[in-house]
C-alpha cells in the first residue's frame, strides 16, 4: 500500500524553516540560514552504515567478548570496557578515509555518530581520550596480541563456514613512525625496535618498523607479526614457518607456502625440508641463488626452445584480451643435495614492460639533462666533455641515451667606438655549447632488459603430479593477495604512518589494524560466496556492468554512500534514492544482511 503523504509542516520544517533561495546573493542566503538556526536545535547524529556492518561482523565472531576475556581489567574501575575501546579503534579505517588519525583525535571521529547504535550504550565520544585508548593498548600488548588474532581468525572461519584454503602467501612491508622518536638501542620486549632503515620507497632517512603477514588463498590473514625496522625478510620467513607449524600442526604439510625470492637461502631450505615436517613451497629464484642457477636454466630454456604453451593467465578480474600469455619449460635440479623442480616461464607481457620502462627512463633522462644546466656554455671543451661523461654515467642504467652534440662559438671583445676595416678585436676566445638533440633507445640495454623480463624462474618441491606448470604459476601470481592487504592498510587512515612512540602500543595497534583488514576480508569472502548463489551477476558495477567478483574496496566504497540518521531516538537510512535502492538491497544481500527476494 503506498505511503500517504503527510499534510502540514514536518518536525524538521519547524526546527529548520526553509528559506527562498537567493541565487543572485549567496552571502545573503547564508545570513538568512544562520538566522533561522533555532536556539536549542534538536540533537542529531549521522552514523555511516558501514560502521554498523562492521560492528555486526565483529559481534558474530565475538570480538568484544574475546577482548574482554583476553585483557585484564576491573569492571568496577572502567567506565568503558576494553572490548569497546578496541572496537572504536577497529572502526577508524571505516569512519575516516581522508586523513590519518592520532589517538588524541579519535574522539573527534566519534563525535557525531550514534554511539548507542555502535557500542550498545550511549558512551560520550569525549570518553575515548588518548589516555583511555593508550592504557588499553598497553594492556592489550601484555596479553599477547598475536595469539588473540589467531583465535579471532579461527572464529571467523567457523562462524561463516568458510572453506579452508591450503595456499599461504607471505610478505613483509614497512611503516613509518611520525614525529620526533627517540631511537633506543635496547629493544623493547613487547614491541618492535624503531630504527632508520630502507623503506619500500627506497628511502633510508625514515624511522620505520616492519610487519609480516601470512594470508591464505581466501585473502584472510592467518598470522601476523610486528618486527624491528631492520628485520631481514629471510629471517621473517623462518619465523613464519615455525609459527605456522605450531598453528596448523600436522596439517601444515598439506599447505603450500608461497613467498618472494627472500625465502630461498640454505637455512630456510633446511627448515622447509626438515625430516618428518616437510613443507611444500613456491618461490621466485633470486639472481645470485645457488651459483646463479636461474640465469643458467633460463639460457638453457632459450637454447632448447621446447616451450609448452600455457595460454592466458592468471587473474579472473582481468578481461581475457588483457591477460598475458605464458610458455614454460620444466627442469629437475639438485640444490644442496636435495631434488627440486625448476620451472622457467616466458611471458608475452615483456613488450609492454619494455615500452613502459622506456617511457619512464625518458622522463628520468630529461630530468637529468635539466639538472646539468646545459644552457650555460662551457669555457673549454674538456669541461663540456666531462659534463657529457657525467650524464652518460648517471644514465648508464636507463634504456635510452641522449643524442648530444658539442658546438663551438667564437667570442670576441672589440675596442670602443666605430669599427674600421682594419680594426681588430682586442680578444678572441671560444665557448662550447652542449646541445641535447633528443633521445634514442639503447638497443643492447633493451635486449638485456627484455631477456630479463621475458623469462623468470620459479622453484618448488611439488611434483608434476601434484601441480602442473600452469598451476604453479597461477598460485604464485596470487601473491598479490597479501600485497593487496598492505595496499589497503596503507590506504586506511592509520597504517601508512603511525602516531605512537611506544613500541608496546605500536605492536598492539598494528594487531588492531589487522583486525580491521580481517573484517574487510570477511566482507569480500562472504560477498563472493553469496554472489555465486544468484542466477546471474547483478548489474551494480561501474557503468551498470555485471558485478562478478566483488572486492572489499568496492563493497566499502558502495556502502559508504549510505548513513543512518538518528534524531530523538528514531533512526532511518539516508542516501537512498529510487536509483540506488536496488543497489543497497544487493549489497546487503551480498554481505549476508539482506534477503534474496529484493535481488532476484
Amino acid at each position: 500500500m503506498p505511503k500517504q503523504k503527510r499534510n502540514g509542516p514536518t518536525k524538521m520544517d519547524r526546527l529548520y524553516p526553509k528559506t527562498k533561495m537567493s541565487v543572485t546573493d549567496p552571502f545573503k542566503e547564508i545570513r538568512n540560514l544562520v538566522d533561522c538556526i533555532p536556539e536549542s536545535p534538536s540533537p542529531t547524529q549521522i552514523t555511516p552504515l558501514i560502521a554498523l556492518v562492521v560492528r555486526s561482523i565483529l559481534d558474530k565472531i565475538g570480538f568484544v567478548e574475546l577482548v574482554n576475556e583476553t585483557v585484564s581489567w576491573d569492571q568496577n574501575q572502567c567506565s568503558i570496557s576494553p572490548g569497546n575501546r578496541a572496537l572504536a579503534l577497529v572502526l577508524l579505517p571505516f569512519l575516516s578515509t581522508k586523513q590519518r588519525v592520532a589517538l588524541v583525535h579519535v574522539s573527534q571521529q566519534l563525535e557525531n555518530i550514534d554511539t548507542e547504535l555502535i557500542f550498545g550504550s550511549a558512551i560520550p565520544a569525549t570518553s575515548f581520550t588518548d589516555d583511555c585508548l593508550g592504557r588499553f593498548l598497553d594492556k592489550f600488548a601484555d596479553a599477547c596480541p598475536s595469539n588473540f588474532f589467531q583465535q579471532l581468525s579461527l572464529r571467523a572461519y567457523a562462524v561463516y563456514d568458510i572453506q579452508q584454503s591450503l595456499i599461504l602467501h607471505s610478505d613483509v612491508t614497512s611503516h613509518e613512525v611520525c614525529g620526533e622518536y627517540e631511537l633506543d638501542e635496547t629493544p623493547d620486549a613487547h614491541g618492535p625496535t624503531v630504527c632508520f632503515g630502507l623503506n619500500k620507497t627506497g628511502r633510508r632517512d625514515r624511522r620505520i618498523f616492519q610487519t609480516g603477514v601470512v594470508s591464505d588463498g581466501n585473502g584472510l590473514i592467518r598470522y601476523c607479526k610486528t618486527m624491528d625496522g631492520n628485520h631481514a625478510d629471510s629471517v621473517w620467513n623462518m619465523e613464519a614457518l615455525t609459527a605456522l607449524q605450531e598453528i596448523f600442526g600436522e596439517e601444515f604439510r598439506n599447505h603450500t607456502y608461497i613467498a618472494d625470492s627472500k625465502l630461498l637461502n640454505r637455512p630456510n631450505l633446511e627448515v622447509l625440508n626438515r625430516q618428518g615436517s616437510e613443507v611444500r613451497f613456491i618461490s621466485h629464484i633470486p639472481a645470485n641463488f645457488a651459483g646463479k642457477i636461474a640465469d643458467k636454466y633460463r639460457s638453457i630454456a632459450r637454447e632448447q626452445n621446447q616451450w609448452v604453451d600455457l595460454g592466458q593467465c592468471c587473474t579472473e578480474e582481468e578481461t581475457p584480451d588483457k591477460r598475458a600469455t605464458y610458455r614454460s619449460q620444466r627442469f629437475e635440479v639438485d640444490i644442496y643435495g636435495l631434488p627440486y623442480t625448476l620451472v622457467v616461464y616466458e611471458t608475452s607481457a615483456a613488450d609492454e614492460r619494455v615500452k613502459s620502462q622506456i617511457k619512464t627512463d625518458t622522463t628520468d633522462l630529461e630530468t637529468l639533462v635539466k639538472e646539468k644546466k646545459f644552457k650555460t656554455p662551457f669555457a673549454c671543451e674538456p669541461d663540456a666533455l666531462r659534463a657529457i661523461e657525467e650524464l652518460n654515467e648517471q644514465s648508464r642504467k636507463l634504456l635510452v641515451q641522449p643524442v648530444i652534440e658539442i658546438e663551438s662559438e667564437l667570442k670576441q671583445r672589440w675596442p670602443r667606438g666605430r669599427r674600421g676595416e682594419e680594426t681588430k678585436p682586442l680578444e678572441e676566445w671560444s665557448v662550447y655549447h652542449v646541445r641535447v638533440k633528443g633521445t634514442r633507445v639503447h638497443e643492447e640495454r633493451v635486449r638485456a632488459f627484455r631477456d630479463k623480463k621475458e623469462t623468470f624462474a620459479l622453484l618448488t618441491n611439488h611434483t608434476e603430479l601434484d601441480l602442473d606448470d600452469r598451476s604453479v604459476l597461477r598460485h604464485y601470481k596470487q601473491q598479490h593477495v597479501v600485497e593487496n592487504i598492505f595496499r589497503t592498510m596503507k590506504w586506511s587512515v592509520m597504517a601508512d604512518r603511525i602516531y605512537l612512540n611506544n613500541p608496546k602500543r605500536i605492536d598492539a595497534m598494528m594487531t588492531i589494524l589487522y583486525v580491521s583488514y580481517l573484517v574487510m576480508g570477511i566482507l569480500q569472502v562472504i560477498a563472493r560466496m553469496n554472489i555465486r548463489k544468484l542466477p546471474e551477476p547483478p548489474r551494480i558495477y561501474i557503468d551498470n556492468k555485471p558485478l562478478k567478483s566483488p572486492t572489499a574496496a568496492f563493497l566499502i566504497q558502495s556502502l559508504g554512500s549510505f548513513d543512518i540518521f538518528t534524531e530523538d531516538g528514531n533512526r532511518q537510512i539516508t542516501g537512498v534514492t529510487e536509483r540506488n535502492r536496488y543497489r543497497l538491497s544487493v549489497l546487503l544481500y551480498l554481505i549476508g544482511m539482506g534477503s534474496e527476494e529484493g535481488v532476484s
